[in-house]
């Protein structure tokens, strides 16, 4: 198969180290580098006409990865995909990008033993920082909640109200610090059923409360959803960090949207968290994850922000692994959607 054009840039797609391919909107294969040969197990020869979703277990991800893409008009960029051969796998990343009349896709395989940044390595990085945290949060827990107490009781009006969200917020956090306190680690309590609903409206209340004035929240929520399975002030904080994460990106922006959506999910073959059926999406119109950290997100001390810890997306990914469940994100300037994944009560 013969490159799709002459000059730097066809030579540049042919010593890429990543395997490169294009596709139509039928998924037909029009163009394929060399490095896509290994990967796919055919020869370019071979590749040239052929449906991508019938190219081995990367293709058909990349196949249906690509169908989302176009069916979205949208940039999609997937980290740590699990791509089943059998008994084994192999993990990588994609970023399918449509095109005018077809669909642009690069597929970096992760070598063996590298870190995924939202599975068990990204997940179980955070371990034993927990009893330290613990330790120190405990004081300026209880002396915050006292301070707010006293104000919800003199206080009137809103300013009452936000004194309550407040005690309310102190309380599941010293409930979380007593999880982690009693082995150094996050550690659910027993697993219920949760109204998710009702666990994001709750969550959107006290990130509206501490947002800036110019960020925007709506809620797009599937009324057939049923309930999942969790606990739910872990689940609940994980909810709130990526709703705060979101309005501060809108707001260094200045002004913008921030939507919590939910719905039932389809897993990607191979994906992550199969048994995981129900998504929460945080989206804003934010700046976009920073490229350099693109990879490292859910790492902890990995942060864009200037003053941030890079302790919240960490958390979001161990509660998501607590739960047999996952979590991912997609990226660009102008939209940025993170998608926690939970398994149902019944």
């Amino acid at each position: 198969m013969n490159p799709p054009a002459e000059g730097e840039a066809a030579r540049a797609a042919e010593a890429a180290p990543v395997a490169l391919l294009l596709v139509d909107e039928a998924g037909t294969i029009l163009y394929a580098n060399a490095a896509a040969e290994p990967l796919l197990g055919r020869s370019r020869r071979k590749l040239a006409g052929e449906a991508l979703a019938g190219c081995g277990p990367w293709g058909q991800v990349a196949a249906e990865m690509a169908g989302r893409a176009r069916a979205s008009g949208r940039e999609i960029l997937a980290h740590d995909v699990c791509v089943r051969f059998g008994e084994d796998s192999e993990r990588g990343s994609l970023d399918v990008v449509p095109e005018a009349g077809g669909t642009c896709i690069a597929i970096r395989r992760a070598p063996p033993g590298v870190l995924n940044p939202h599975g068990e390595g990204a997940a179980n990085a955070a371990v034993g920082f927990g009893r330290m945290l613990s330790h120190e949060l405990k004081n300026p827990i209880a002396g915050a909640r006292g301070a707010a107490q006293l104000i919800a009781q003199t206080g009137e009006g809103e300013t009452a109200e936000l004194a309550r969200i407040i005690v309310t917020e102190l309380d599941r956090a010293r409930r979380i610090a007593e999880h982690w306190s009693r082995i150094g680690d996050i550690v659910p309590g027993p697993l219920q059923p949760v109204n998710l609903h009702a666990l994001a409206r709750e969550a959107m209340a006290s990130s509206q409360a501490a947002a800036a004035p110019g960020v925007r929240f709506s809620e797009h929520f599937d009324p057939s959803l049923p309930e999942g399975l969790g606990d739910r002030d872990l689940l609940l904080q994980a909810v709130l960090n990526l709703l705060t994460n979101a309005a501060e990106a809108v707001a260094r922006a200045g002004q913008g949207d921030v939507v919590l959506t939910t719905r039932y999910r389809r897993p990607l073959p191979g994906g992550i968290a199969p048994d995981a059926r129900l998504e929460i999406e945080v989206r804003d119109t934010g700046p976009g994850v920073p490229e350099a950290l693109a990879g490292s997100v859910f790492n902890p001390f990995v942060t864009g922000k200037p003053a941030g810890e890079g302790l919240g997306l960490a958390f979001v990914s161990r509660v998501a692994d607590l739960h047999g469940g996952g979590v991912e994100f997609d990226s660009r300037p102008g939209r940025t959607a993170f998608r926690l994944f939970l398994r149902e009560a019944s």
